[in-house]
Parts: C-alpha cells; sequence; structure tokens
C-alpha cells in the first residue's frame, strides 16, 4: 500500500480551514505535511485548527511535502503556483486561477513547462450527479440552457464576506463554477453578453461553439442558502443539475481522492489548470462585455 501523499497548505484563510485542509487533513490517501501562510499567526492558528505543522518558510513546506494544494485570493495565486510547479510538486489550484488572463496564461505556462500535473478546485466536478448530467446533456440535441449560481455569502456575518470576494464580487467568485457547468454541458463558449452589477446581480448570456444558446444568473447578496442549478433543453427535453443534493463530505472526499490520483500520475482530469485558463477567459469577456455594453469573445 503506498505512503499517503504529504500535501502541504499555502493559504491559512476560511477556505484553506473550512474545505481544502480538512480534505487532505482527513483524507484516506493524504496526509497535511502542514501550513504556510504571508501571515505567521494565521499559519500557527490554522495548523493548530488542522492538527499540523505551521511553516514559516514557503519553500520549507515545499520541501517537506509531495504535493501542493493553494487556497488563496486570486491576485496571490500565479506567484506561488508558478514557484510550486517549478520545485516540481503537483498542485490543487483554486478558481479562478488569477485576476487576469495574464497570470492565468502564466500559471499555466508554468505547470506545463515543469510537466507537473494539476487540478482546479471546481467543486461541482466532484459531485456525483455531475459526470451524468454531462453525459445526457452531450447526447442531446441541445437548444440551450440556464443556470444559476446564487448565494448569500457576501452579506455580513459570512465567514467569505471579506477581501477579494467582496472586492471582485460574484462574477469572478462563483462564475467559474457556472460557466464551467455551462460549458460542460454546451460546449465551449464563443461570445459573451453581460449586463447588471458583479457586487449585486450578474446576467450573462452566452453563445456556444455547438450552436446553442445559454443564460445565466450570478449574485452572492441573495439571502438564500446557496443554489447551483443548470438544466439543458431540447426538442427530447430536459436534463437538469442541481449543486443543492450533494452531500459536503462527499464531495470533500471525491476532491481529495481524485488530487491523490492525479498528484501520482495515476489520472489526468479535465479540471487542470489548462482548464482555469480557459475559464478566465470566459470571465475576462464578461468583464469585458459589461463595459463595453456589446458582447464580447474570449480572447487567446
Amino acid at each position: 500500500m503506498a505512503a499517503p501523499l504529504r500535501v502541504g497548505l499555502v493559504g491559512a484563510g476560511p477556505w484553506a480551514r473550512a474545505v481544502t485542509g480538512p480534505v487532505f487533513a482527513a483524507g484516506s490517501g493524504s496526509t497535511l505535511s502542514g501550513v504556510w501562510s504571508r501571515t505567521a499567526s494565521r499559519a500557527r492558528e490554522c495548523a493548530d485548527h488542522l492538527g499540523t505543522t505551521a511553516f514559516d518558510d514557503l519553500d520549507a513546506l515545499i520541501g517537506a511535502s509531495d504535493a501542493v494544494a493553494i487556497a488563496v485570493p486570486p491576485a496571490a495565486q500565479p506567484d506561488l503556483a508558478v514557484r510550486a510547479a517549478r520545485a516540481g510538486r503537483p498542485l490543487l489550484v483554486e478558481k479562478p486561477l488569477a485576476v487576469t488572463v495574464a497570470d492565468a496564461a502564466r500559471v499555466v505556462d508554468a505547470v506545463e513547462e515543469a510537466g507537473v500535473p494539476t487540478l482546479v478546485t471546481l467543486t461541482n466536478r466532484f459531485h456525483a450527479d455531475f459526470d451524468p448530467f454531462v453525459r445526457e446533456a452531450r447526447s442531446m440535441p441541445a437548444l440551450g440552457g440556464r443556470g444559476c449560481f446564487l448565494s448569500g455569502a457576501h452579506l455580513p456575518g459570512s465567514p467569505y464576506a471579506q477581501g477579494w470576494r467582496l472586492e471582485h464580487g460574484a462574477l469572478l467568485d462563483v462564475g467559474p463554477h457556472l460557466l464551467d457547468l455551462l460549458d460542460a454541458a454546451l460546449g465551449p463558449v464563443t461570445e459573451v453578453r453581460a449586463a447588471g452589477d458583479p457586487h449585486g446581480w450578474i446576467a450573462l448570456t452566452l453563445a456556444h461553439e455547438s450552436g446553442a444558446t445559454s443564460q445565466a444568473s450570478l449574485c452572492c447578496r441573495a439571502a438564500i442558502g446557496s443554489r447551483t442549478e443548470v438544466e439543458v433543453f431540447g426538442p427530447r427535453g430536459s436534463v437538469a443539475f442541481d449543486g443543492r443534493t450533494g452531500e459536503r463530505a462527499a464531495i470533500g472526499r471525491a476532491l481529495g481522492d481524485t488530487f491523490v490520483r492525479v498528484a501520482r500520475g495515476e489520472l489526468r482530469h479535465p479540471a487542470d489548470a489548462r482548464r482555469g485558463l480557459t475559464l478566465q477567459r470566459y470571465l475576462d469577456a464578461a468583464l469585458r462585455s459589461l463595459r463595453a455594453g456589446a458582447p464580447a469573445r474570449p480572447g487567446g
């Protein structure tokens, strides 16, 4: 039996403490080798919470790890991901990959040059219903679809109502999840028309390479429980995905187990860094459309 994969956790914020850290601390095929954060006191608090070691030096954590899981704001992620990739470590990276397409591309260039495997934390990918939904959606002659990602995550009192999420709003925060679902079901996006306010309600109309059209609604300031839904329609009926049906613990286990296999070279997963770059281009097109008041095409 293989020894547990030693995963170094980079970041000590709410997501690192509540999701990424526990996934590997409790994983059947992994163990946490330690935690590093730009703020040493937060690294110590997170390490104590997770029952592991706090590192003051990032390179020391990388050296003590077989793989690295990054859970930091998107502006900080590219430099850290490049550093770990150049050290030859497989990477679990957050969505979005970066704030800009240029920085996301820099991550992809680094991991591909180093030849290290990657996985992006697109949690719906590890929902038990994701693969059956995508298979059925792709097998039907789809005309279009609709989707939403709605929550109160940016309202006062939420642990996520801080930092980059409040700065950039729903599009950058939860947009990657919904865009990934719609792309997986209907095919690559060739044009985006966006309206609304990233800090309120964002509406997207997406043209897909398949000829289908989809519409997406994003909001993190609605006083409701988190809701992720996608439905695809065609002349033979419809097929739906409902993120509320998944058990969080099961999704976390699937994420952790998948990353262990990816890191060991046993699996190449479609939700890799290059997938993150594709989603970054969609986000960029949406932002350009908002500014111009006209459709925009994903660049690059």
